[in-house]
């Protein structure tokens, strides 16, 4: 029976299109033999990979190989364009229904897929995965890199260090014919049973951040940007309850959801005594909750965590039409030249602060040094800015990112969708 090798490319999320479709053509001309079927298409939608995946079950067939060959951010691969991109989120990833065989193997040829993505599409899929660590380019050669000048021929996915990663020195390397290629990092099934929550530093968490007003920026601009009326508000990914409580004489009703056992306990512990703040757990994307319940939705340092679309599906269902969703998080972002005064300033009132609350940089240095914060961060890593942009600008035409804290490599950003009035469809798998 022959092996089925199955090849998906991208050609429009962004540039690099055609030289995607060259790659793949080249692995499949390479692969191509009496003993293998290779199908070898182009995918720009989660979609169109669902109806692959579809097809090959319903003809009774199972996959050998897969590649997938294109861009991918921190959760994997990216489809679709920039003005609306779509990538799997880690839950829909979990339930995607792929037709391995038993010893399959799934390889993708993009950027930093060895990362995150990988180790978790070989956990939750079962299968043997491979990735790059660090980033990929296109070469005329796969033994070393050769800087591809002609317009047909072979063309290879090149993963190797570059100027982003390593500086001017690892261009020159690639330039003068010195570099050699990374080796794909594989990984195998775990059956490993994975806490990737908080509860594991709840405890040091609640203790950090009991006064949210430590988190000045993100407090400020959130209070800037409540309704004038009194409101109910639904707290996605609440933590320790803070946020509802510093809410609590501002608003008619909090709630406050998230995953972590742990975190909700002294969520509750410390919103004690308020009757109108109440805290419920959930399990995956899903908002327990009627239609149009809530006023206002605010996810704070946890949306990064979320996954994107089936929880904007959901937070679209139970706001009220006139509800609005506000959303502050941390992102991965190298600092501008034009930046440097603001991240300056930052540093400078940073360290000021240190001698104003140092209980709370003694408490922060506490988390952030523990085993377990560098556990949690591993299987929860952050988005990059891109992503981020891209993603809710794209869903919410007209409304605007905004920057409000410039770290060295990281920022704050920040959200407002003034509404839900012609966002754009999510097209989602769940519920």
């Amino acid at each position: 029976m022959k092996e089925l090798i199955v090849i998906l490319y991208t050609t429009l999320y962004r540039k690099g299109g055609a030289q995607f479709q060259r790659v793949a053509e080249t692995m499949a001309k390479e692969l191509a033999s009496s003993e293998n079927e290779v199908i070898c298409k182009a995918i720009e939608s989660k979609q169109e990979i669902r109806e692959v995946f579809r097809k090959i079950t319903e003809e009774g067939n199972e996959i050998d190989q897969f590649h997938f060959i294109g861009h991918s951010g921190m959760y994997g691969p990216m489809y679709g364009t920039v003005q609306y991109p779509e990538q799997f989120s880690p839950f829909e990833i979990e339930k995607l229904e792929i037709p391995f065989s038993k010893d399959a193997e799934a390889i993708f040829h993009c950027c930093r897929s060895a990362r995150w993505f990988a180790p978790y599409f070989a956990r939750v899929q079962k299968v043997k995965t491979a990735g790059y660590h660090w980033y990929t380019t296109f070469s005329e050669r796969k033994d070393k890199y050769k800087i591809p000048l002609r317009s047909k021929g072979n063309l290879y996915c090149f993963g190797c260090p570059g100027k982003k990663s390593h500086g001017w020195m690892a261009s020159m390397k690639k330039m003068l014919d010195q570099m050699k290629p990374e080796a794909l990092k594989s990984f195998e099934p775990s059956l490993e049973k994975i806490d990737d929550t908080y509860n594991s530093v709840a405890a040091l968490y609640a203790e950090t951040f009991k006064d949210i007003k430590v988190r000045k920026d993100e407090f400020n601009w959130i209070l800037k940007h409540l309704p004038d009326k009194a409101i109910s508000v639904l707290d996605v990914g609440c933590g320790n309850g803070a946020l509802l409580n510093e809410l609590s004489d501002s608003i008619s009703s909090g709630l406050g959801v998230d995953v972590s056992d742990q975190l909700l306990e002294f969520a509750r512990d410390l919103n004690k005594g308020n009757d109108q703040i109440k805290f419920q757990k959930i399990d995956g994307p899903t908002l327990p909750f009627q239609d149009h319940s809530f006023d206002l939705v605010i996810s704070l340092l946890s949306y990064r965590y979320l996954d994107w679309d089936p929880i904007m599906i959901e937070i679209e269902r139970v706001l009220k039409k006139d509800g609005k969703l506000l959303i502050v998080d941390m992102v991965t972002a190298p600092v501008k030249v034009k930046e440097w005064p603001s991240l300056l300033k930052g540093k400078f009132l940073h360290y000021m602060n240190r001698f104003t609350q140092p209980e709370f940089h003694k408490n922060l240095n506490r988390l952030v040094t523990d085993p377990g914060w560098s556990q949690m961060l591993k299987y929860n890593p952050i988005r990059s800015q891109h992503e981020m942009k891209w993603y809710l600008e794209s869903r919410f035409p007209g409304r605007k990112v905004e920057v409000i804290n410039i770290g060295m490599h990281s920022r704050i950003l920040a959200f407002d969708s003034k509404d839900m009035n012609d966002i754009k469809n999510i097209e989602l798998t769940y519920p």
